[in-house]
């Protein structure tokens, strides 16, 4: 009998004092009402308590009090049917704490007694209730996730959906989905609106191959509408291999994007080409000509006293003009012409195929007769002339920078020979390239007797309104003209090479006038410096950044380069290698006068900058023009997506840069803060800014 197991040795009679004697330490004794009659040593101790402390009172007294009915009940049903009962219940030990056991009751009918046999659970119970709070909280965190996410198993149907995906794709909670990866409800498209048939589609071929896809771009076209997503799709091993998707909705970013590159190329007043646009078009244009032995007619045409109209009814109405401008402009001409605005109030027309200049003059006149006749804007009749200058191809250049140039050359003699007529470039004209070349030549002498000057125009930290940076602007100190702007000087030295000596002077003064800040407690505040097309390519830029920096002993980190969409996107590929070259000198990049050029937004994540300025015509109309604000709202998203800050430059209200703050700008740098300074007085102005003593 020694080796019977317990269960045996209970249905063969023995007695409990018996059993308890043999078996000491593993069953309780309780009446039917669940009274202890005794306890084991090990259970005391387990509660806490003294055997005597538990022996005579009812289970239900050391019971949770929420298990307590439950328990009551257990021995209720038990004296009523004493059959084996298996039940669980949590008791509450001498010191407060609570335990789970699980009971194993057998009644003895003949002594109307139950052997209670308890096992602790407590650590499972704790273990499974982490697990379940586990479990909800990552089922939270799935079904509120900010982007759709849908599981498939291995034949691509959908098992499992998160909150945001169900409202992409009109899901209702609970729904049964009947739908794999080859059944839509929706129609989808790709960027260039080609359909997605199901079975050729990327995520089913990514399905059947198990592959990861990244950066998947894909439209849903829903109530007429288009949702873009970007979309992620990864294997997971889930009844054999399916597919996690995730779609981000970028629609929104889509539209931004659409409407930065539509910017880059279309006016969005009049929605003519643009300057960029034209010039693109010129050249297969001029080929065609050369071929022929046919003349291309070059129309800068500019509005006569336009902005008294601006001043004097506003913007708006001016804008209502310009519309109707460019509307009877496009009527006068022929349907193979070319017209583009060039901005403001200037119209560029092209006219191929001419066989001589009285062509050019027939149109011309056309154009000019098409303006005799009135404009009705909100019931008032308004009467507009225009001045036109004509240059042709080959006699008057034979590239697109030349003819246009001398077009607006032959516009300005109209506008001085009265107005409201045209004029072709001609000889009398160059009086202007005379001018220009004495400019040039003074500009020799001006880099020799050292007559540029650097000005200094702080940046200010929209959040803390403290200077964080400034920009040096070269200025001409002519000794008869006096100080001449960059605008008249800079296009001829980039022309004529001198910009690159120019170029490497204002590096060089920039970072000395650093150095000498820093020594008067100037710090944690940067300098930018314009870098020209030409300079920007020249093989020197590199090392003319790096000798000056370690001359003047300054932290490279301080010095940020400003560079023009024109001149990154003229060669993308050699202008990143470039861009990476300065970046790791530790210097910062800046594209300058973002949204003027034509960036390719898909460059614009490769290249290696740290921040965007938003050029001073958008901020000029921040507050008049409803898409300007939307621009740099769009651009600033943009910038800060990528990890880039903005700056916008011009402005000059306090409400200006009210809605620059609301628009996400980070920075500003305008006469509202601080117009541009010598050094001297700059430095005096950051020492205040920043509360730095003398």
């Amino acid at each position: 009998m020694q080796n019977e197991p317990l269960g045996s040795k209970i249905l063969s009679g023995l007695t409990v004092k018996s059993l308890l004697a043999e078996y000491p330490n593993s069953f309780q004794v309780m009446d039917w009402e669940g009274n202890f009659i005794s306890v084991t040593e090990r259970f005391a101790r387990f509660l806490e308590f003294e055997p005597k402390e538990i022996a005579g009172k009812s289970i239900v007294d050391f019971t949770q009090e929420d298990d307590k009915e439950n328990t009551k009940d257990t021995f209720d049903r038990l004296g009523e049917n004493p059959n084996i009962v298996n039940f669980e219940n949590r008791l509450v030990t001498k010191s407060k704490e609570e335990v789970w056991i699980i009971w194993l009751l057998i009644p003895l009918r003949e002594s109307k007694i139950i052997l209670a046999f308890d096992r602790d659970v407590t650590i499972q119970k704790d273990i499974s209730f982490e697990f379940l709070l586990q479990q909800q909280k990552y089922k939270s965190i799935f079904d509120n996730l900010p982007m759709g996410i849908a599981i498939t198993d291995e034949k691509g149907k959908i098992v499992e959906t998160n909150k945001t995906a169900r409202t992409y794709f009109n899901i209702q909670d609970g729904e049964l989905l009947n739908r794999t990866l080859n059944i839509r409800k929706y129609t989808l498209i790709q960027p260039n609106g080609n359909k997605i048939y199901p079975r050729k589609s990327s995520l089913m071929r990514a399905l059947r191959h198990k592959e990861v896809i990244r950066n998947l771009e894909i439209g849903m076209i829903k109530e007429d509408k288009i949702t873009w997503f970007d979309i992620l799709a990864t294997p997971i091993p889930l009844e054999n291999f399916g597919l996690a998707v995730a779609f981000l909705d970028i629609t929104q970013r889509r539209h931004a994007e659409e409407k930065i590159a539509y910017m880059a190329f279309f006016d969005q007043l009049t929605n003519l080409p643009n300057r960029n646009s034209l010039i693109d078009k010129l050249f297969p244009i001029f080929e065609e000509a050369r071929r022929h032995g046919n003349l291309v007619g070059v129309l800068a045409i500019d509005l006569d006293n336009f902005k008294i109209i601006n001043d004097s009814r506003g913007h708006d109405f001016g804008d209502k003009i310009i519309k109707l401008v460019a509307y009877r402009i496009r009527e006068s001409i022929r349907v193979y012409d070319l017209i583009s605005r060039q901005g403001g109030d200037e119209f560029t027309v092209v006219l191929p195929d001419l066989s001589n200049e009285r062509d050019a003059a027939v149109i011309s006149e056309s154009i000019l007769d098409a303006m005799t006749h009135p404009f009705v804007i909100d019931g008032e009749r308004i009467f507009v002339n225009i001045s036109i200058g004509i240059a042709l191809y080959p006699t008057d250049g034979k590239d697109s920078n030349t003819l246009l140039k001398n077009a607006d050359s032959a516009l300005n003699l109209a506008k001085a020979q009265g107005k409201n007529c045209y004029v072709f470039f001609t000889e009398e004209l160059q009086t202007v390239v005379a001018e220009r070349l004495e400019i040039e030549n003074r500009m020799r002498i001006a880099i020799i007797e050292n007559q540029f000057t650097l000005m200094y125009q702080p940046k200010i930290d929209l959040y803390t309104r403290k200077p964080v940076g400034v920009e040096a602007l070269i200025r001409w100190r002519h000794p008869e003209r006096g100080l001449i702007s960059p605008n008249v000087f800079i296009p001829i030295s980039e022309e004529t090479g001198m910009i690159l000596a120019i170029g490497e002077w204002v590096i060089k003064s920039a970072i000395q006038t650093m150095r000498i800040w820093k020594d008067e407690g100037i710090n944690e505040v940067s300098m930018a410096v314009n870098i020209s097309t030409k300079q920007f390519k020249h093989e020197r830029l590199i090392s003319t950044i790096a000798e000056n920096l370690k001359l003047f002993k300054v932290d490279p980190h301080d010095l940020e380069v400003e560079l023009t969409e024109s001149s990154v996107m003229e060669n993308a590929d050699a202008a990143v290698r470039t861009m990476q070259e300065i970046r790791k000198l530790g210097a910062k990049i800046a594209i300058d006068d973002f949204g003027t050029g034509y960036s390719s937004l898909g460059y614009l994540k490769k290249l290696p900058i740290s921040s965007l300025k938003i050029d001073r015509s958008f901020v000029s109309e921040i507050t008049t023009d409803k898409d300007s604000k939307t621009i740099i709202h769009a651009v600033s998203n943009l910038a800060h997506n990528l990890g880039l800050s903005v700056v916008a430059e011009g402005a000059e209200t306090a409400e200006q840069v009210q809605l620059l703050a609301e628009s996400g700008v980070d920075l500003i740098q305008g006469f509202f803060f601080a117009k541009p300074m010598t050094s001297e007085d700059c430095l005096h102005f950051l020492k205040t800014e920043l509360g730095i003593s003398d």
